[in-house]
């Protein structure tokens, strides 16, 4: 897969006058495969405007939420394959749900044309602030002690919060209950009343609740810490370097979109992520913009498959 899809990103390289081959005639529409409110959403929000200024058309984003994000890409994957129709990608439908799914309605490896990654985040992990545990030796202390009490929310069964808990009981030898939602909301009233133990997330929606204490943040899951949390560890950092993990964000098309107009869209895509506002706001939102080749977004997708595949496997996690 690595080296077909490589082969697909070569024309990349192809000379500007090449490049001009690709128009755009009408309004661009990047889908965003989760719902209002949710990063990847904020993400495409933040970019469409410098986006369009680019491909010379307006970019309208357009939320179309479902089966961990196969709903959205798989619109991408339908669509006519000249760089109309565009999706904002997370690790779901591409290095999750093959492994998790009996059937995809769209084959990542053929219908899909990674475009160039936009950015990499990490999940923050948080607890209630009712609960014991000041810090990560601390929660799986607690943990150990409680076998199979204490729980932790996800916005859904295999999304890549659900996946981060999974990997984080297994690094530190944990028995945890994992509470799936279908919305940011309901999570948290089930935080601050209680009913729930931790949470692992992407930063925006917990922002709100760490500025109130009512959440308080024991590590970060990514690489390195935030700036925006600059008091809060890795999880590395913390003792538990076996759970870590990223979100990636990147841009996709339609598979066999011609090599003119994913260049162009890249081009762009490049451009938008380099300007200073555009990187402050990606910073605001914890996934510091990352763009990147093709072909490193290509490796990136393989290897985050191989990674996930090997936890839902020892978990035995299926979808719904």
């Amino acid at each position: 897969m690595i080296c077909r899809r490589a082969a697909l990103a070569l024309p990349f390289l192809l000379p500007a006058a090449a490049r001009a081959e690709a128009r755009f005639t009408r309004p661009i529409r990047l889908i965003a495969p989760f719902a209002p409110g949710a990063t990847v959403d904020l993400m495409a929000r933040a970019m469409a405007g410098p986006l369009g200024e680019g491909l010379g058309q307006p970019v309208l984003v357009e939320n179309r939420a479902g089966a961990g994000g196969n709903v959205g890409i798989d619109a991408v994957a339908k669509a006519a394959k000249d760089g109309h129709v565009i999706g904002l990608c997370t690790p779901g439908p591409l290095s999750i749900n093959p492994h998790l799914m009996p059937s995809m309605p769209f084959d990542p490896a053929t219908e899909i044309a990674p475009v160039c990654l936009v950015a990499i985040g990490p999940n923050v992990l948080a607890v209630a602030k009712e609960l014991p545990a000041r810090d990560v030796a601390g929660l799986v202390a607690l943990a150990k002690s409680r076998p199979g009490q204490l729980s932790y929310g996800s916005s859904g069964v295999g999304s890549t919060n659900h996946l981060a808990g999974a990997a984080f009981a297994a690094a530190a030898g944990l028995e945890l209950v994992h509470v799936p939602y279908r919305g940011n909301a309901e999570m948290a009233n089930d935080l601050l009343a209680g009913r729930l133990d931790m949470v692992f997330s992407g930063l925006p929606p917990l922002v709100p609740l760490l500025q109130a204490g009512t959440l308080r943040a024991l590590a970060i899951t990514g690489p390195v810490r935030l700036p925006s949390l600059p008091g809060v560890p890795t999880v590395a950092e913390a003792g538990q370097p076996a759970a870590a993990a990223i979100i990636y964000y990147g841009l996709v098309a339609p598979g066999a979109t011609p090599a003119p107009v994913l260049a162009a869209l890249a081009d762009s895509a490049r451009k938008a992520l380099a300007r200073p506002e555009i990187r402050a706001v990606f910073e605001g939102f914890g996934t510091p913009a990352q763009p990147s080749t093709p072909e490193e977004f290509v490796a990136l997708i393989a290897a985050e498959s191989a990674k996930w595949r090997k936890v839902i496997q020892q978990f035995d996690i299926r979808a719904g």
